[in-house]
Protein backbone atom coordinates (compact mmCIF):
# COMPACT_ATOMS: atom_id res chain seq x y z
CA UNK A 1 0.00 0.00 0.00
CA UNK A 2 2.89 2.34 0.76
CA UNK A 3 4.22 1.88 -2.77
CA UNK A 4 0.80 2.68 -4.26
CA UNK A 5 0.51 5.73 -2.04
CA UNK A 6 3.94 7.08 -2.98
CA UNK A 7 3.34 6.50 -6.70
CA UNK A 8 0.02 8.32 -6.44
CA UNK A 9 1.64 11.19 -4.55
CA UNK A 10 4.35 11.61 -7.21
CA UNK A 11 1.75 11.61 -9.95
CA UNK A 12 -0.38 14.11 -8.03
CA UNK A 13 2.47 16.51 -7.37
CA UNK A 14 3.55 16.31 -11.00
CA UNK A 15 0.01 17.13 -12.13
CA UNK A 16 -0.58 20.06 -9.78
CA UNK A 17 2.94 21.40 -9.75
CA UNK A 18 4.89 21.83 -6.53
CA UNK A 19 5.72 25.43 -7.34
CA UNK A 20 2.02 26.23 -7.75
CA UNK A 21 1.22 24.72 -4.36
CA UNK A 22 4.00 26.64 -2.64
CA UNK A 23 2.94 29.84 -4.39
CA UNK A 24 -0.65 29.41 -3.27
CA UNK A 25 0.42 28.63 0.28
CA UNK A 26 2.56 31.75 0.52
CA UNK A 27 -0.19 34.09 -0.66
CA UNK A 28 -2.41 36.27 1.48
CA UNK A 29 -3.40 34.87 4.87
CA UNK A 30 -1.48 33.04 7.57
CA UNK A 31 -2.08 29.44 6.57
CA UNK A 32 0.73 27.74 4.67
CA UNK A 33 1.27 24.14 3.65
CA UNK A 34 2.34 22.02 6.61
CA UNK A 35 1.07 24.37 9.31
CA UNK A 36 -1.78 23.46 11.63
CA UNK A 37 -4.63 25.91 12.13
CA UNK A 38 -6.71 24.00 14.66
CA UNK A 39 -6.33 23.65 18.44
CA UNK A 40 -6.15 19.86 18.45
CA UNK A 41 -3.47 18.16 20.47
CA UNK A 42 -4.10 15.00 18.47
CA UNK A 43 -1.97 16.05 15.50
CA UNK A 44 -4.65 16.19 12.83
CA UNK A 45 -3.06 17.83 9.79
CA UNK A 46 -5.78 19.12 7.49
CA UNK A 47 -3.23 21.22 5.58
CA UNK A 48 -1.60 18.13 4.11
CA UNK A 49 -2.30 17.75 0.40
CA UNK A 50 -3.38 14.13 0.54
CA UNK A 51 -3.65 12.46 -2.91
CA UNK A 52 -6.82 10.51 -3.61
CA UNK A 53 -6.59 7.08 -5.23
CA UNK A 54 -9.33 6.44 -7.81
CA UNK A 55 -11.43 9.32 -6.47
CA UNK A 56 -14.67 9.91 -8.35
CA UNK A 57 -14.27 13.63 -7.72
CA UNK A 58 -10.74 13.84 -9.11
CA UNK A 59 -10.89 11.18 -11.81
CA UNK A 60 -14.21 12.51 -13.10
CA UNK A 61 -12.65 15.95 -13.63
CA UNK A 62 -9.56 14.44 -15.22
CA UNK A 63 -11.61 12.26 -17.56
CA UNK A 64 -13.58 15.27 -18.79
CA UNK A 65 -10.88 17.92 -19.05
CA UNK A 66 -7.58 16.04 -19.03
CA UNK A 67 -5.26 15.26 -16.14
CA UNK A 68 -2.90 18.08 -17.09
CA UNK A 69 -5.69 20.68 -17.25
CA UNK A 70 -7.18 20.56 -13.74
CA UNK A 71 -5.36 21.87 -10.66
CA UNK A 72 -8.13 21.31 -8.10
CA UNK A 73 -11.23 19.08 -8.30
CA UNK A 74 -13.95 20.65 -6.15
CA UNK A 75 -17.11 19.00 -7.47
CA UNK A 76 -18.52 15.95 -5.66
CA UNK A 77 -19.17 16.51 -1.93
CA UNK A 78 -16.33 14.32 -0.69
CA UNK A 79 -13.56 15.12 1.81
CA UNK A 80 -9.89 14.89 0.79
CA UNK A 81 -8.54 14.60 4.34
CA UNK A 82 -6.93 11.62 6.04
CA UNK A 83 -9.29 9.35 7.93
CA UNK A 84 -9.87 9.40 11.70
CA UNK A 85 -6.82 7.46 12.99
CA UNK A 86 -8.90 5.24 15.27
CA UNK A 87 -10.96 4.09 12.29
CA UNK A 88 -7.85 3.10 10.36
CA UNK A 89 -6.60 1.08 13.33
CA UNK A 90 -9.95 -0.66 13.78
CA UNK A 91 -10.18 -1.63 10.12
CA UNK A 92 -6.62 -2.96 10.07
CA UNK A 93 -7.41 -5.15 13.06
CA UNK A 94 -10.63 -6.42 11.48
CA UNK A 95 -8.87 -7.32 8.22
CA UNK A 96 -6.61 -9.64 10.23
CA UNK A 97 -9.62 -11.76 11.16
CA UNK A 98 -9.64 -14.00 8.12
CA UNK A 99 -13.34 -14.56 7.51
CA UNK A 100 -15.53 -12.15 5.60
CA UNK A 101 -18.84 -13.99 5.60
CA UNK A 102 -22.29 -12.73 6.56
CA UNK A 103 -22.32 -10.86 9.86
CA UNK A 104 -25.03 -9.51 12.10
CA UNK A 105 -25.02 -5.79 12.89
CA UNK A 106 -23.99 -5.53 16.57
CA UNK A 107 -26.02 -3.72 19.20
CA UNK A 108 -22.96 -1.57 19.90
CA UNK A 109 -23.34 0.03 16.44
CA UNK A 110 -26.85 1.21 17.25
CA UNK A 111 -25.77 2.38 20.69
CA UNK A 112 -22.98 4.44 19.11
CA UNK A 113 -25.58 6.19 16.92
CA UNK A 114 -27.80 6.81 19.94
CA UNK A 115 -24.92 8.19 22.02
CA UNK A 116 -23.61 10.42 19.21
CA UNK A 117 -26.94 12.11 18.66
CA UNK A 118 -27.62 12.48 22.37
CA UNK A 119 -24.20 13.95 23.09
CA UNK A 120 -24.14 16.39 20.16
CA UNK A 121 -27.80 17.35 19.72
CA UNK A 122 -29.50 16.23 22.92
CA UNK A 123 -31.72 14.12 20.68
CA UNK A 124 -33.17 10.89 22.04
CA UNK A 125 -33.29 8.00 19.54
CA UNK A 126 -34.26 4.46 20.41
CA UNK A 127 -32.73 1.37 18.83
CA UNK A 128 -36.10 0.06 17.68
CA UNK A 129 -36.62 3.24 15.62
CA UNK A 130 -33.43 2.75 13.56
CA UNK A 131 -33.04 0.94 10.26
CA UNK A 132 -29.84 0.64 8.25
CA UNK A 133 -29.20 1.28 4.57
CA UNK A 134 -26.25 1.02 2.20
CA UNK A 135 -26.49 4.77 1.55
CA UNK A 136 -28.88 7.59 2.31
CA UNK A 137 -30.88 7.53 -0.93
CA UNK A 138 -31.99 3.86 -0.93
CA UNK A 139 -33.81 4.40 2.37
CA UNK A 140 -35.43 7.53 1.04
CA UNK A 141 -36.50 5.76 -2.17
CA UNK A 142 -38.15 3.03 -0.09
CA UNK A 143 -40.03 5.62 1.97
CA UNK A 144 -41.29 7.36 -1.15
CA UNK A 145 -42.54 4.07 -2.57
CA UNK A 146 -44.20 3.08 0.68
CA UNK A 147 -45.85 6.42 1.46
CA UNK A 148 -46.79 7.95 -1.90
CA UNK A 149 -49.51 6.82 -4.28
CA UNK A 150 -48.32 5.12 -7.46
CA UNK A 151 -46.58 7.73 -9.64
CA UNK A 152 -47.40 10.33 -7.00
CA UNK A 153 -45.59 13.62 -6.46
CA UNK A 154 -42.63 14.39 -4.20
CA UNK A 155 -41.85 18.05 -3.50
CA UNK A 156 -38.32 19.45 -3.41
CA UNK A 157 -37.54 22.83 -1.84
CA UNK A 158 -35.06 24.19 -4.36
CA UNK A 159 -32.17 24.87 -4.63
CA UNK A 160 -31.47 21.45 -3.13
CA UNK A 161 -29.28 18.39 -3.56
CA UNK A 162 -29.34 17.24 -7.19
CA UNK A 163 -29.47 13.55 -6.29
CA UNK A 164 -32.99 13.85 -4.91
CA UNK A 165 -34.40 14.01 -8.41
CA UNK A 166 -32.77 10.73 -9.34
CA UNK A 167 -34.09 9.14 -6.15
CA UNK A 168 -37.63 10.33 -6.89
CA UNK A 169 -37.42 9.01 -10.44
CA UNK A 170 -36.09 5.68 -9.18
CA UNK A 171 -39.02 5.46 -6.80
CA UNK A 172 -41.34 5.88 -9.79
CA UNK A 173 -42.60 9.24 -8.56
CA UNK A 174 -42.92 12.71 -10.08
CA UNK A 175 -40.61 15.59 -9.13
CA UNK A 176 -42.31 18.85 -8.16
CA UNK A 177 -40.14 21.84 -7.27
CA UNK A 178 -41.10 24.57 -4.83
CA UNK A 179 -38.48 27.31 -5.26
CA UNK A 180 -37.28 29.06 -2.13
CA UNK A 181 -37.00 32.83 -1.82
CA UNK A 182 -33.80 34.83 -1.46
CA UNK A 183 -34.17 37.20 1.50
CA UNK A 184 -31.20 39.31 2.68
CA UNK A 185 -28.61 36.88 1.29
CA UNK A 186 -30.40 33.96 2.92
CA UNK A 187 -32.70 31.34 1.43
CA UNK A 188 -36.18 30.93 2.94
CA UNK A 189 -39.08 28.56 2.33
CA UNK A 190 -41.87 29.94 0.15
CA UNK A 191 -44.67 28.45 2.22
CA UNK A 192 -47.43 29.87 0.05
CA UNK A 193 -45.96 28.24 -3.04
CA UNK A 194 -45.43 24.98 -1.16
CA UNK A 195 -49.00 24.80 0.09
CA UNK A 196 -50.35 25.49 -3.39
CA UNK A 197 -48.62 22.31 -4.58
CA UNK A 198 -49.82 19.94 -1.86
CA UNK A 199 -52.62 17.84 -3.33
CA UNK A 200 -53.94 14.31 -2.86
CA UNK A 201 -51.16 12.90 -5.05
CA UNK A 202 -48.47 14.36 -2.78
CA UNK A 203 -47.52 12.59 0.44
CA UNK A 204 -43.82 13.47 0.77
CA UNK A 205 -41.78 16.67 1.03
CA UNK A 206 -37.99 16.36 1.10
CA UNK A 207 -36.28 18.71 3.55
CA UNK A 208 -32.51 19.09 3.18
CA UNK A 209 -31.49 20.02 6.75
CA UNK A 210 -28.97 21.65 6.65
CA UNK A 211 -29.37 22.65 3.05
CA UNK A 212 -27.09 21.45 0.28
CA UNK A 213 -25.99 23.52 -1.65
CA UNK A 214 -26.81 26.83 0.04
CA UNK A 215 -25.54 26.04 3.55
CA UNK A 216 -28.56 27.16 5.61
CA UNK A 217 -28.97 25.58 9.02
CA UNK A 218 -32.74 25.90 9.32
CA UNK A 219 -34.15 27.52 12.45
CA UNK A 220 -36.80 25.92 14.64
CA UNK A 221 -39.51 28.45 13.79
CA UNK A 222 -39.08 28.20 10.03
CA UNK A 223 -39.08 24.39 10.16
CA UNK A 224 -42.17 24.34 12.37
CA UNK A 225 -43.97 26.60 9.90
CA UNK A 226 -43.05 24.18 7.14
CA UNK A 227 -44.07 21.19 9.25
CA UNK A 228 -47.43 22.68 10.19
CA UNK A 229 -48.39 22.97 6.53
CA UNK A 230 -47.28 19.41 5.84
CA UNK A 231 -49.17 18.04 8.85
CA UNK A 232 -52.29 19.94 7.79
CA UNK A 233 -52.21 18.17 4.42
CA UNK A 234 -51.17 14.74 5.69
CA UNK A 235 -47.71 14.97 4.17
CA UNK A 236 -44.62 13.25 5.61
CA UNK A 237 -41.38 15.23 5.85
CA UNK A 238 -38.37 13.23 4.69
CA UNK A 239 -35.50 15.03 6.41
CA UNK A 240 -32.06 14.49 4.87
CA UNK A 241 -29.63 15.46 7.66
CA UNK A 242 -26.45 14.00 6.19
CA UNK A 243 -24.50 17.29 6.55
CA UNK A 244 -25.67 17.99 10.11
CA UNK A 245 -22.21 17.64 11.68
CA UNK A 246 -20.69 20.62 9.82
CA UNK A 247 -21.76 23.85 11.56
CA UNK A 248 -19.69 26.98 11.15
CA UNK A 249 -18.85 29.03 14.22
CA UNK A 250 -22.03 30.48 15.72
CA UNK A 251 -24.36 28.06 13.92
CA UNK A 252 -26.44 25.34 15.53
CA UNK A 253 -27.97 22.26 13.97
CA UNK A 254 -31.57 21.56 14.97
CA UNK A 255 -32.86 18.07 14.08
CA UNK A 256 -36.30 18.25 12.49
CA UNK A 257 -37.61 15.45 14.70
CA UNK A 258 -36.57 17.40 17.83
CA UNK A 259 -39.09 20.19 17.14
CA UNK A 260 -41.88 18.47 19.04
CA UNK A 261 -43.98 15.32 19.18
CA UNK A 262 -46.16 16.07 16.17
CA UNK A 263 -43.15 16.82 13.97
CA UNK A 264 -41.30 13.70 15.08
CA UNK A 265 -44.44 11.63 14.48
CA UNK A 266 -44.88 12.89 10.91
CA UNK A 267 -41.29 12.61 9.66
CA UNK A 268 -38.47 10.24 8.85
CA UNK A 269 -34.83 11.29 9.35
CA UNK A 270 -31.94 10.06 7.16
CA UNK A 271 -28.27 10.31 8.18
CA UNK A 272 -24.91 8.75 7.39
CA UNK A 273 -21.27 8.96 8.49
CA UNK A 274 -20.34 9.11 4.80
CA UNK A 275 -20.11 12.92 4.85
CA UNK A 276 -19.11 13.50 8.49
CA UNK A 277 -16.13 11.16 8.39
CA UNK A 278 -15.57 10.60 4.67
CA UNK A 279 -16.93 7.04 4.64
CA UNK A 280 -18.75 7.08 1.29
CA UNK A 281 -17.09 3.92 -0.07
CA UNK A 282 -17.89 1.98 3.11
CA UNK A 283 -21.62 1.96 2.30
CA UNK A 284 -23.37 2.56 5.62
CA UNK A 285 -26.27 4.87 6.43
CA UNK A 286 -29.23 4.81 8.80
CA UNK A 287 -32.68 6.32 9.14
CA UNK A 288 -35.22 6.48 11.92
CA UNK A 289 -38.70 7.53 12.97
CA UNK A 290 -40.73 7.03 16.12
CA UNK A 291 -43.84 6.46 13.98
CA UNK A 292 -44.13 2.71 13.50
CA UNK A 293 -46.62 3.09 10.66
CA UNK A 294 -44.22 5.25 8.64
CA UNK A 295 -41.42 2.74 9.16
CA UNK A 296 -43.65 -0.19 8.24
CA UNK A 297 -44.62 1.61 5.05
CA UNK A 298 -40.93 2.06 4.22
CA UNK A 299 -39.95 -1.50 5.02
CA UNK A 300 -42.96 -3.40 3.68
CA UNK A 301 -44.60 -1.09 1.15
CA UNK A 302 -41.29 0.31 -0.04
CA UNK A 303 -39.51 -3.03 0.05
CA UNK A 304 -36.43 -1.66 1.78
CA UNK A 305 -33.40 -3.94 2.24
CA UNK A 306 -31.11 -3.21 5.17
CA UNK A 307 -27.85 -4.65 3.81
CA UNK A 308 -24.73 -2.81 4.98
CA UNK A 309 -20.99 -3.31 4.72
CA UNK A 310 -19.35 -5.00 7.72
CA UNK A 311 -16.26 -2.80 7.48
CA UNK A 312 -18.50 0.26 7.16
CA UNK A 313 -20.39 -0.66 10.33
CA UNK A 314 -17.12 -0.99 12.23
CA UNK A 315 -15.79 2.27 10.80
CA UNK A 316 -19.00 4.12 11.67
CA UNK A 317 -19.15 2.80 15.21
CA UNK A 318 -15.48 3.63 15.79
CA UNK A 319 -15.88 7.14 14.36
CA UNK A 320 -18.97 7.83 16.47
CA UNK A 321 -17.08 6.63 19.55
CA UNK A 322 -13.69 8.25 18.91
CA UNK A 323 -14.09 10.83 16.15
CA UNK A 324 -15.64 13.81 17.97
CA UNK A 325 -12.39 15.75 18.35
CA UNK A 326 -11.50 15.06 14.71
CA UNK A 327 -14.74 16.52 13.34
CA UNK A 328 -14.66 19.42 15.81
CA UNK A 329 -11.15 20.35 14.67
CA UNK A 330 -12.13 19.90 11.04
CA UNK A 331 -15.05 22.29 11.49
CA UNK A 332 -12.70 24.94 12.84
CA UNK A 333 -10.48 24.42 9.82
CA UNK A 334 -13.41 24.63 7.37
CA UNK A 335 -14.75 27.73 9.11
CA UNK A 336 -11.38 29.40 8.57
CA UNK A 337 -11.48 28.38 4.90
CA UNK A 338 -14.89 30.01 4.59
CA UNK A 339 -13.54 33.15 6.26
CA UNK A 340 -10.69 33.22 3.76
CA UNK A 341 -13.07 32.88 0.79
CA UNK A 342 -15.48 35.48 2.20
CA UNK A 343 -12.70 38.02 2.71
CA UNK A 344 -11.13 37.24 -0.67
CA UNK A 345 -14.31 37.56 -2.74
CA UNK A 346 -15.53 40.68 -0.96
CA UNK A 347 -12.18 42.50 -1.09
CA UNK A 348 -12.45 45.64 -3.21
CA UNK A 349 -11.43 45.03 -6.80
CA UNK A 350 -11.23 41.25 -6.55
CA UNK A 351 -13.39 38.49 -8.09
CA UNK A 352 -15.35 40.73 -10.50
CA UNK A 353 -18.74 39.25 -11.38
CA UNK A 354 -18.82 36.87 -8.40
CA UNK A 355 -20.56 37.33 -5.02
CA UNK A 356 -20.32 35.24 -1.88
CA UNK A 357 -21.94 35.17 1.56
CA UNK A 358 -20.54 32.89 4.25
CA UNK A 359 -23.01 30.05 4.93
CA UNK A 360 -24.11 28.61 8.26
CA UNK A 361 -22.11 25.48 7.60
CA UNK A 362 -21.29 22.45 5.42
CA UNK A 363 -18.11 22.34 3.33
CA UNK A 364 -19.80 23.64 0.20
CA UNK A 365 -19.33 27.23 -0.99
CA UNK A 366 -22.29 28.61 -2.98
CA UNK A 367 -21.24 31.43 -5.31
CA UNK A 368 -23.55 33.92 -7.02
CA UNK A 369 -21.97 34.08 -10.48
CA UNK A 370 -24.66 36.02 -12.31
CA UNK A 371 -22.12 38.72 -13.16
CA UNK A 372 -19.86 36.10 -14.72
CA UNK A 373 -22.82 34.52 -16.50
CA UNK A 374 -23.37 37.72 -18.45
CA UNK A 375 -19.84 37.47 -19.87
CA UNK A 376 -19.28 33.76 -20.55
CA UNK A 377 -22.76 32.23 -20.77
CA UNK A 378 -24.77 34.40 -23.14
CA UNK A 379 -27.42 32.65 -25.27
CA UNK A 380 -24.92 32.61 -28.14
CA UNK A 381 -22.21 31.04 -25.97
CA UNK A 382 -24.62 28.44 -24.62
CA UNK A 383 -25.65 27.56 -28.18
CA UNK A 384 -22.01 27.27 -29.24
CA UNK A 385 -21.28 24.84 -26.41
CA UNK A 386 -24.41 22.87 -27.29
CA UNK A 387 -23.28 22.56 -30.90
CA UNK A 388 -19.75 21.59 -29.86
CA UNK A 389 -21.00 18.85 -27.55
CA UNK A 390 -23.51 17.65 -30.15
CA UNK A 391 -20.75 17.31 -32.72
CA UNK A 392 -18.74 15.29 -30.20
CA UNK A 393 -21.68 12.94 -29.65
CA UNK A 394 -22.71 14.46 -26.32
CA UNK A 395 -26.43 15.21 -26.49
CA UNK A 396 -26.99 16.60 -23.00
CA UNK A 397 -29.02 19.80 -22.72
CA UNK A 398 -26.81 22.80 -21.98
CA UNK A 399 -27.59 25.42 -19.34
CA UNK A 400 -25.83 28.75 -18.79
CA UNK A 401 -24.41 27.33 -15.56
CA UNK A 402 -22.91 24.39 -17.46
CA UNK A 403 -21.40 26.91 -19.83
CA UNK A 404 -19.83 28.66 -16.82
CA UNK A 405 -18.58 25.33 -15.50
CA UNK A 406 -16.87 24.72 -18.83
CA UNK A 407 -15.30 28.19 -18.89
CA UNK A 408 -14.08 27.85 -15.30
CA UNK A 409 -12.54 24.43 -15.96
CA UNK A 410 -10.80 25.60 -19.14
CA UNK A 411 -9.63 28.97 -17.83
CA UNK A 412 -9.35 28.56 -14.06
CA UNK A 413 -8.24 24.90 -13.99
CA UNK A 414 -10.72 23.99 -11.26
CA UNK A 415 -13.78 21.78 -11.45
CA UNK A 416 -16.90 23.00 -9.66
CA UNK A 417 -20.59 22.20 -10.17
CA UNK A 418 -23.29 24.17 -12.01
CA UNK A 419 -26.15 25.64 -10.02
CA UNK A 420 -28.67 24.37 -12.55
CA UNK A 421 -28.12 20.89 -11.08
CA UNK A 422 -29.91 22.01 -7.92
CA UNK A 423 -33.25 22.97 -9.39
CA UNK A 424 -35.36 26.06 -9.92
CA UNK A 425 -34.01 29.16 -8.19
CA UNK A 426 -30.32 28.32 -8.62
CA UNK A 427 -29.86 30.22 -11.87
CA UNK A 428 -26.44 31.86 -12.04
CA UNK A 429 -25.00 30.01 -9.03
CA UNK A 430 -22.07 27.58 -8.80
CA UNK A 431 -21.09 25.13 -6.01
CA UNK A 432 -17.53 24.53 -4.82
CA UNK A 433 -16.44 21.78 -2.43
CA UNK A 434 -13.90 23.29 -0.01
CA UNK A 435 -13.29 20.02 1.83
CA UNK A 436 -9.68 20.14 0.68
CA UNK A 437 -6.39 21.55 1.95
CA UNK A 438 -6.39 25.33 2.44
CA UNK A 439 -3.47 25.39 0.02
CA UNK A 440 -5.80 24.16 -2.69
CA UNK A 441 -8.59 26.53 -1.69
CA UNK A 442 -6.15 29.42 -2.08
CA UNK A 443 -4.89 28.12 -5.40
CA UNK A 444 -8.46 27.81 -6.69
CA UNK A 445 -9.47 31.30 -5.62
CA UNK A 446 -6.31 32.95 -6.95
CA UNK A 447 -6.61 31.13 -10.28
CA UNK A 448 -10.25 32.18 -10.55
CA UNK A 449 -9.54 35.80 -9.67
CA UNK A 450 -6.84 36.07 -12.35
CA UNK A 451 -9.08 34.54 -14.98
CA UNK A 452 -11.99 36.86 -14.12
CA UNK A 453 -9.77 39.91 -14.52
CA UNK A 454 -8.91 38.91 -18.08
CA UNK A 455 -12.57 39.36 -19.05
CA UNK A 456 -12.46 43.10 -18.54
Amino acid sequence: MKKIFETSRRKFMKTVGLSALVSAASGSGAIAMGQSSGPSGKGYDFDEVYPRINSRKWEGAYNTYGRDNIDVAMGTADLDFKQVPAVVRALKERVEYENYGYEATPDSFYQAIIDWNKDRYDQTIKKEWIKTSSALKPGMVSSMRGLNPVKGKVILLTPTYSGFRGAINKAGMTVVMSPMKRVNDRWAFDLEDLESKLDYETKCVVLCNPNNPTGEFWGADEMRALGDICIKHGVTVLSDEIHCDFPNKGSKFIPYASLGEKYANSSITYRSPSKTFGHACLRVAYFFTQNEDLMNATMAGGGHEQGVNTFGVLAAETAFREGAEWIDDLNIYLDESFDYIDEFVNRSGEMPGVKFSKPDGLYLAWFDCNGLKEKVASPEQVRALHDKWRDEGNHRPVTPEMCMQEWIARNVRIHILPGSSYGIGAEGFMRMNIGVSRTMVKMAMENWNKALKTLG
